[in-house]
């Protein structure tokens, strides 16, 4: 099972929350239980997107090679590997003698070889697959052709030069290409046990079979129950569960009540627990900019963003930071850090009050009339939206009301564009700068009413680069969103894993998300 969880994965959907626990359990190994927002659906490692599917599947899959905690990318599933000298071929030579595990740990005549790669891979670039991980392996040879479906999958670059021989062919250099086949999509599938489960594998645990250190013991609407036969002090159990029984209580509370032994948390409360720190959530300003809107006049935005940003203090409660641009610090793109590559994105806005006066004429004050600013009830920046709407009352004699509206209720209206502006968290879920600009196109939800064919174009080209190549075009896509002024970034918000004394071997990477066990052990 590997240990490295990437930062730059195309993946997922909502905002998490999960806790790990851990408990003891009736053998000899400690058990970790781990809540999450919902039982895990789906286990099927092509295509799992969903944070708890996601968690599940980087637990009982092994691949190719895993990243230990130091950053060394090492043998897991292969004995080793060579690269060409042009970077561009990589074959492996796999383990002989593996097989998959059923339910329980039952062994299987299931062996895993080199064409359980090769149909793992095709499965991804086939279309009716919808796979999350196509954009990540788009330097495969001929994966664009395939996945738009005018080229067979036998032409993609990857292939059995033998049973235990892998080849994979790339149509250009990606210096990533090794920590990618640590991700859920690069995991092996027995091709005939995948075509005997008639289009349910990964969904049952009778359609499952597990290649990871981690096999699938129960899965029923209680949770997902992962065991695995070690020994103390390593952890032997992993359970999915929801958390029914401690919901309110902080993350440092329940690792003080032992009902947990880390936890996420977004308190910024001192604590003398170990820690790991990140950002993966934007709060901005939204405009909506739909053509029948006041906001489709792109001058009165940008007049109402500079005014905004010039308004804005950071709060004091250690939990944010002042924006450098829509992407957070810290996400990274093929292995590279995506914000010191792209620079600082945020326009130059030049007197926005003589921009105000400019949009205006024409303008009736009644074109005004039912703008309010959107916020969730629970975050916490009621003094930030009220500061900008004062400087708005100020500089411009615009009247705006704060609507304050349930988590739930925010979201609904957020994603059916039943707003004016809005106050709201854009995440990059699963660290992906990728998909966090997707949200503002129309394949992605629209999520503004803002769009343009070029920002469109763009996004959807970076998807066949990698590397340098691939954070330029979503640095111009970024640029160019923010430049629009639909979108205006205010602060990023600051999240921490806590984690209790006793408990090593964990690698957390907050983008996945997820937390590896393989290493993991409770002294």
């Amino acid at each position: 099972m590997k240990q490295f969880f990437r930062i730059t994965a195309a993946l997922l959907a909502a905002a998490f929350l999960l806790a790990l626990t851990g408990c003891g359990s009736s053998s000899s190994a400690p058990s970790f239980t781990w809540f999450v927002d919902t039982i895990p659906a789906n286990l099927d490692p092509q295509v799992a997107s969903a944070a708890p599917d996601v968690i599940a599947c980087e637990n009982l899959y092994s691949g190719l090679v895993r990243k230990k905690a130091d950053g060394e990318i090492v043998p897991d599933l292969s004995e080793s590997w060579t690269v060409s000298s042009d970077g561009k071929t990589y074959t492996f030579q796999i383990k002989d003698g593996l097989t998959y595990k059923a339910v329980k740990g039952a062994s299987t005549d299931h062996t895993i070889t080199a064409e359980d790669f090769v149909f793992a891979f095709r499965r991804i670039f086939q279309p009716q697959t919808n796979s999350p991980y196509a954009v990540e392996f788009a330097a495969l040879e001929n994966s664009a052709a395939v996945l738009a479906g005018t080229a067979d999958a036998s032409t993609l670059g990857v292939s059995a030069a033998g049973p235990l021989t892998l080849v994979f062919r790339l149509s250009e250099k990606d210096d990533n290409f090794l920590a990618k086949l640590t991700l859920p999509g690069a995991m092996p599938c027995d091709e005939a046990f995948f075509e005997s489960t008639r289009g349910t594998y990964g969904l049952t645990a009778k359609t499952t079979l597990s290649s990871g250190s981690f096999y699938l013991y129960n899965w029923t609407a209680s949770g997902l129950f992962l065991h695995r036969d070690v020994s103390s002090p390593m952890i032997g159990s992993l359970r999915l569960v929801q958390n029914t029984g401690s919901t309110g209580k902080s993350a440092a509370q329940l690792i003080a009540d032992e009902k947990c032994s880390a936890a996420l948390d977004d308190t910024g409360e001192d604590t003398s627990l170990q820690s790991v720190d990140y950002s993966d959530t934007t709060w901005a300003l939204l405009f909506n900019s739909a053509e029948d809107s006041v906001f489709a006049d792109q001058e009165l935005r940008q007049a109402l963003a500079g005014i905004a940003r010039e308004n804005v203090d950071v709060p004091s409660s250690g939990l944010y930071t002042a924006a450098e641009g829509l992407v957070p610090t810290g996400l990274s793109v093929d292995g590279i850090d995506y914000r010191k590559s792209a620079g600082n994105p945020l326009p130059t806005i030049t007197d926005p009050r003589t921009l105000y006066l400019n949009a205006r004429q024409g303008m009736a004050s009644s074109d005004f009339s039912g703008v309010t600013i959107l916020l969730p009830k629970e975050a916490g920046l009621t003094e930030l939206a009220e500061q900008i709407n004062g400087a708005w009352q100020k500089d411009c004699s615009l009247f705006f009301s704060v609507e304050e509206v349930p988590q739930e209720e925010f979201d609904k209206r957020l994603a059916a564009g039943s707003y004016t502006i809005a106050l709201a968290p854009i995440r990059a879920e699963g660290g992906s700068v990728y998909q966090m600009l997707q949200q503002f196109t129309a394949e992605g939800g629209g999520l503004t009413g803002w769009s343009d064919p070029i920002y469109s174009q763009r996004l959807a080209e970076s998807a066949q680069q990698t590397g340098n190549a691939r954070c330029a075009l979503l640095a111009d896509c970024e640029r160019q969103l923010l430049e629009g002024c639909a979108v205006v970034p205010l602060l990023g918000q600051n999240r921490r894993l806590l984690v209790a004394d006793g408990i090593t071997g964990l690698v957390f990477d907050p983008f996945t998300p997820v937390l590896d066990l393989t290493d993991a052990q409770k002294n």
